[in-house]
């Protein structure tokens, strides 16, 4: 059960709520009123399309309150400002709106703009599910999987997410597949997992895509194909996913799928390390010790593998072939980046007291979709 909560925790946060979706299926009268919205957002006149949105909103048109709470969560036309969203998401809400009760959900779970708080963002995806709103039945099937802010329940889990997978919601046909990877709610079934993922994949859900990169690469409710498992990695990488951007790193170091290329591993080895990934850290400071894929920098390399040992990959071989490389410049040149990026930097030539231990071809922060 841990693991499947690990996997569905990672929950879309509202990064963006698309102004597409707010400028739909309006009322005709909101319709014509919002034309002008609709016409100076498309030109790109983002500042004119805010401040034709605010009398609208202002007087209660729940579709500009909608869009002018996107203005502001996203930063778009105005200065991002989440307190505002909440704001307007909440007077969307309050009529009734189905996509602010989502919206305000989203924010309200992961506390911002406001207080967490689960409980109350349950009852929220709860009213956009009961209107049919795909995204509300995804969240509120979430909730039920995971007990966020109620009772576990795997029979409501299932009931909510399939109807969201079903209504194509990207987010839903993820979170049902993880179900289906874990045997949990449902009889495990990988296959049908990979065919959840690969819908969502689609969609471009990120987390999708890297669970069918694992299975195409073990083979596990899919055909083993490495070069799909590659193209499905790079996917996730591009919106973000750092897990999948160190498994992309080690399919071209390793020329699993793809052509074997030290520098392009090296690229996204970096995206990866720098959202913190200590696998991906690491193998960093090992390609800067050797020069695979870019020029020798002793420094860089102490660097990386300090963050890696702080994060529990330790090589303790690695690091004293490293010091005596390190002149007295170099070391403060590393604790100035250390001390800038995680507020302490680290003793010369001070052993860390983990056990050494090998990395991993895939970091650990996500878990891969079967047992």
């Amino acid at each position: 059960m841990k693991r499947l909560i690990a996997v569905m925790a990672l929950a879309a946060g509202l990064g963006s709520i698309g102004l597409d979706a707010a400028l739909a299926a309006d009322p005709a009268a909101e319709a014509k009123e919002l034309a002008p919205v609709e016409a100076a957002y498309n030109a790109k006149q983002y500042e004119q399309a805010f401040a034709l949105a605010k009398p609208l909103a202002e007087k209660g048109n729940v579709k500009a309150e909608l869009l002018f709470a996107t203005f502001y969560n996203n930063g778009v036309g105005t200065k991002q400002d989440r307190t505002e969203a909440v704001k307007w998401f909440r007077k969307a809400a309050d009529q009734g709106s189905a996509d602010g009760q989502y919206a305000l959900g989203l924010l309200t779970r992961d506390g911002i703009g406001t207080k967490p708080d689960t409980a109350a963002a349950r009852k929220l995806f709860a009213a956009a599910a009961a209107q049919g709103h795909s995204g509300g039945e995804a969240e509120l099937g979430l909730a039920y999987a995971t007990g966020s802010g109620g009772p576990e329940d795997d029979k409501e889990a299932v009931k909510w997410l399939r109807q969201s997978a079903k209504g194509g919601n990207a987010n839903g046909q993820f979170y049902l597949g993880a179900l289906y990877a874990a045997g949990k709610g449902v009889p495990q079934d990988l296959k049908q997992a990979a065919n959840l993922y690969e819908l969502a994949g689609d969609q471009g859900q990120p987390d999708a895509n890297y669970q069918l990169g694992l299975m195409l690469q073990d083979g596990k409710g899919i055909e083993a194909n490495p070069a799909l498992a590659a193209v499905r990695f790079k996917a996730a990488a591009k919106a973000g996913d750092a897990s999948a951007a160190t498994a992309l790193g080690y399919a071209y170091y390793n020329g699993t799928g793809v052509d074997k290329d030290a520098a392009t591993a090296g690229k996204w080895f970096t995206l990866a390390a720098t959202e913190g990934v200590p696998d991906a850290q690491y193998r960093l400071a090992q390609l800067y010790y050797t020069g695979q894929g870019t020029k020798k920098d002793p420094a860089a390399a102490l660097f990386w593998l300090t963050l890696a040992e702080r994060g529990g990959v330790v090589d303790q071989p690695l690091r004293e072939a490293i010091m005596p490389l390190i002149t007295p410049e170099m070391q403060t040149r590393v604790n100035a980046e250390l001390i800038r990026m995680t507020g302490h930097g680290t003793t010369p030539g001070k052993k860390p007291a983990a056990k050494p231990k090998p990395a991993k071809k895939a970091a650990a922060k996500k878990p891969a979709p079967a047992p």
